[in-house]
This record gives C-alpha cells, sequence and structure tokens, in this order.
C-alpha cells in the first residue's frame, strides 16, 4: 500500500514541476457545452500558479499522512476521500462554466464532511454537521446566484437589475467557504480531522476556495458598494479570530483561528481592490501554514495525541530542526522583514494606511496584525518553554524533518522569485527577503551552539568546582563515612588477595 501511495505521491509532485515549467499563456478547453450542460476549463495565470501549490501541498500531504496514520485500519477510504477532495479542488480551481464549478463546489463539501468524520467520536460528528450545514447554506447561495444570472440570460431582462442581487450572494457563497464573519464556527470545529487534513484543508483548499470564486468574479464584485462591505466583513474576522486565538487552549484551533485571521486580512486586501496582491498572499499563506500544520502535528503525535496547550512539557528535547522549521513559518506568519509573509504584507500594510478609512476601522486592523504575534509566541511558548510538567514523549522519524523542510525553502526561495517578477519591489529589498531567512537559520544555529557550549563550561566548574570539591571536604571531616569507607577498602583488598590466592594453588 506504502509504494502505491509514494507512487500517487510522485505524480503530484511530476504535476507539480510541469505546471511550474509552463509559461505564462490562457488555455481554454471546451470538452461539451449544451444549453446548462458545460464541461468548460480555464488555464491562465492564477490557475497555473496556484494548482502548482496545491500540487506541492498535496505531494507532502500525502507523505505526512502514511507516517501521522500509520496502522490506521480506514487508512484506503481516507486516502480514497482526500484524493477527490484534491480533484474537485483543482477542477473548481480550473472550472469555466456553472456546471462544473456546481459540480465541484458540491464535491468539496461532501468530501470535507467525510474526511472530518474520519475518527467517528463524538467531537467529529458534531465537527462535521457544522461543517457541512454552513457549506451547505453556501452551496444554496451559489445555486441561487447561478439561478439568477440564468434567469436573466433567458427572460429578456437587463444584467443589471440583477447584477447587484447576484453580487451579495455571491459574496455571501465565499463567506461561508472561507469561513468569515458570521459563519466562521466551522473552521476551529472542523479540526477534529486528523492533522493531515487540516494542513490540506484548512490551509490551501477549503477556505481559500471562497476567496478564489470572488477572484474569479472579480469584475462583478468589485464595485464600490460592496467592496467596502467585504473590507468590512475582512477586518471583523481578523479581529474576532485573534482574540480568540488568544485564549485558546486547543493548540490546532490556535493555529486554525490563525489560518481564519490569515483569510480575513486576504478578505481586506480584495476589499482594498487588489485581488491579484491577494491571489499572491493566499499563495505564500497556503505554502508556510501547511508547513506549520505539519509541524504542529508531529509534535501532537511524538506526545502521544495531546492537544491541551497547557499539558505540553520538555519538547525541546524534540529534534532542533523542527524547532528551527517552527520558528521560521512562525517569522513567515508575523512578516517579520526578512521572511516570505513581509512582501505581501507589507505592499497590504501600506496601501491600506494610505486610504481615509474611519478611526475605529484602522485601529482595529492594526490590532489585529499586532496580535499575529501574540497568538504566534503563544503558540512557541505552548510547546517549547514549558518544563514544569512530566510528560512522556517519543520521537519516531527523521523524514519529517526534510518533509517540511521542502514547504519553508518553497515559501522562502518561490516567493522570493514571484515578487521579483510580478511586484514593483525594490530589488535590494528582495535580495534580503531571499538571503534573510538563511541568517536567521544560521544565526539560531550559531546561539544555539553557543549557549550549549556555555552551559556545558557552566555544569563543568559547577560539578568540579563546588560538588567535587565540597563532597569530598564533607566526606573527609565526617569520620564514621572515612572509617567505614576505609573498612570497605580494606574487606575488598582482603577478599581481592583471597581470590587470587584460591587461583594461584588452582591453578599449580
Amino acid at each position: 500500500m506504502n509504494i502505491s501511495i509514494f507512487l500517487i505521491g510522485f505524480v503530484f509532485f511530476l504535476g507539480g514541476v510541469s505546471v511550474w515549467l509552463l509559461p505564462a499563456f490562457k488555455l481554454g478547453i471546451y470538452l461539451l457545452e449544451w444549453d446548462f450542460l458545460s464541461l468548460k476549463f480555464n488555464f491562465y495565470f492564477n490557475s497555473v500558479l496556484f494548482s502548482f501549490i496545491l500540487f506541492l501541498v498535496t505531494f507532502s500531504v500525502l507523505i505526512f499522512s502514511t507516517y501521522y496514520l500509520n496502522s490506521e485500519l480506514n487508512f484506503n477510504y481516507y486516502y480514497f476521500v482526500l484524493l477527490i477532495f484534491v480533484g474537485s479542488m483543482f477542477s473548481l480551481n480550473f472550472s469555466n462554466s456553472i456546471f462544473t464549478m456546481l459540480l465541484s463546489w458540491d464535491l468539496l463539501g461532501i468530501s470535507s464532511f467525510f474526511l472530518v468524520l474520519f475518527y467517528n467520536n463524538w467531537d467529529s460528528c458534531s465537527g462535521a454537521m457544522n461543517t457541512a450545514l454552513t457549506n451547505r447554506l453556501g452551496d444554496y447561495f451559489m445555486f441561487v446566484f447561478f439561478g439568477l444570472s440564468v434567469f436573466s440570460g433567458y427572460y429578456f431582462l437587463s444584467f443589471s437589475m440583477f447584477s447587484s442581487y447576484m453580487s451579495l450572494l455571491l459574496l455571501l457563497t465565499a463567506f461561508t467557504k472561507s469561513a468569515q464573519f458570521p459563519f466562521s464556527s466551522w473552521l476551529p470545529k472542523a479540526m477534529s480531522a486528523p492533522t493531515p487534513v487540516s494542513s490540506l484543508v484548512h490551509s490551501s483548499t477549503l477556505v481559500t476556495a471562497g476567496l478564489i470564486l470572488l477572484m474569479n468574479f472579480n469584475n462583478l464584485v468589485l464595485q464600490k458598494s460592496f467592496i467596502s462591505f467585504v473590507l468590512i466583513i475582512g477586518l471583523f474576522t481578523m479581529f474576532f479570530s485573534s482574540l480568540a486565538s488568544l485564549v485558546e487552549e486547543d493548540l490546532k484551533k490556535v493555529v486554525a483561528l490563525s489560518t481564519l485571521s490569515q483569510m480575513g486580512f486576504s478578505m481586506v486586501t480584495l476589499g482594498l481592490g487588489l485581488s491579484f496582491i491577494s491571489f499572491i498572499h493566499l499563495v505564500s499563506h497556503a505554502l508556510f501554514k501547511s508547513c506549520l500544520f505539519m509541524q504542529v502535528g508531529y509534535i501532537i503525535h511524538c506526545s502521544f495525541g495531546q492537544q491541551d496547550g497547557r499539558n505540553y512539557s520538555n519538547n525541546g528535547n524534540l529534534p532542533n530542526f523542527i524547532q528551527l522549521q517552527m520558528l521560521v513559518t512562525l517569522f513567515c506568519l508575523c512578516g517579520l522583514i526578512f521572511s516570505s509573509g513581509a512582501v505581501s504584507k507589507d505592499f497590504i500594510l501600506e496601501l491600506f494606511f494610505s486610504n481615509n478609512y474611519m478611526l475605529f476601522f484602522s485601529l482595529m486592523f492594526f490590532v489585529s496584525v499586532f496580535l499575529t504575534f501574540g497568538y504566534s509566541f503563544r503558540l512557541w511558548k505552548s510547546f517549547f518553554l514549558s518544563f514544569n510538567k512530566v510528560m512522556n514523549h517519543y520521537s519516531s522519524t527523521v523524514f519529517m524533518n526534510f518533509l517540511s523542510l521542502a514547504l519553508v525553502i518553497f515559501s522562502i526561495g518561490f516567493l522570493w522569485w514571484l515578487n521579483f517578477n510580478l511586484l514593483n519591489v525594490p530589488s535590494l529589498f528582495l535580495y534580503v527577503d531571499f538571503f534573510g531567512p538563511l541568517v536567521f537559520l544560521f544565526m539560531m544555529i550559531f546561539l544555539s551552539f553557543m549557549v550549549l557550549k556555555m552551559l556545558f563550561k557552566e555544569l563543568t566548574y559547577k560539578f568540579l568546582v563546588d560538588y567535587l570539591a565540597k563532597n569530598s571536604i564533607y566526606k573527609m571531616k565526617n569520620l564514621k563515612f572515612m572509617d567505614l569507607f576505609l573498612n570497605n577498602i580494606n574487606s575488598k583488598g582482603y577478599t581481592l588477595f583471597l581470590s587470587a590466592g584460591i587461583f594461584k594453588n588452582y591453578y599449580m
């Protein structure tokens, strides 16, 4: 079974490479067109770029699944549903007709329901039902939206009459799928799925589907009244999810809420009218967030399934490589100046604050962006800075280190290439952006080496000067101890001579 899984993973990897090598083009494939029933697929720069990232993340997640769900009874079923899910996401990404879009949208919802339901306990059942019902609501909005558009075409009524109502329905569809403000409760609840599912679904697929839909229809949505609506909803989502992630104890839910916050950030960008910048932020987020989910999943796996942040301890004994990668991904999440999140975030922040918005919204936006550092530090603190509890853990593989490393490298190098070629950012900044994470990495390794050296020096000094000298003086002063000690040596020597004599006599 594992060989077939690696073969499927290899196919995904090859697909990603082939998409990467394709130049910028626009290609339409029309397989069938018969009234409403039509199969049309459109290949252009955005969809090809997103599919490359999807290929890469899926390849990593498929391999991670074999490690995380090792010896699971329903593994074949899980794999089948996961592949259906990924296929429907590709179909939605490339689809250019109502029928294909509705079909792939429905398949996404159904397969995500079965993936969240995988463990089949009370928690996963409630999470799956919540996910499915919210997504059903989105399906209804989408169906009505397409129904209205067909209606306006059939009865020779003006399209503009319908477009205002239809745009609202389209926005609601995207809000349900991308878990925006009124419908955001399903995303943390869907964390009862296995971690590889969370890594794929809640980083680069299900939650981004709504945003991709809005970007496909951006000429319809980008009108003044709707754009401000999108902006405000995105702001509320950012703010509330950032606040919730500061008090949440389940660490997988903290990562899910950070995803929700970043989705809100992308919505704000879309609300500013910057659909391509929003798309770039989405792509960079998909890379480092799936990587973060993998590392969190690895630590949960090593701690025997423990998810409560209050019960972790001594995770510093896990491989240092994982810790360094997690630090780099958290830097990307915060958008520190030398990381991949910086370029798109910097662009968005600059364009947001150059507009004249209400002070209340500007303050809300600023606080939400600032809280990213809060929950990132909290995540790090819960994992690696608590030593007060006795909690056993084990580390069972070295391969995991290098699996997420590939995603880290791509999130740095690929985005550097993308920004260098597509955005009007000074080249010096981008060169620094490319070499910065390497400097971070070397600095961390150097610092950890120096700390270890200092620690060992200190320990040696403590042992030789304090412990050994002190103890030997105390023992010398203690006459009873010395008497017993000398008697012990005497008896040992006597026994040695006796045994040597017996051996000599026996030999003679």
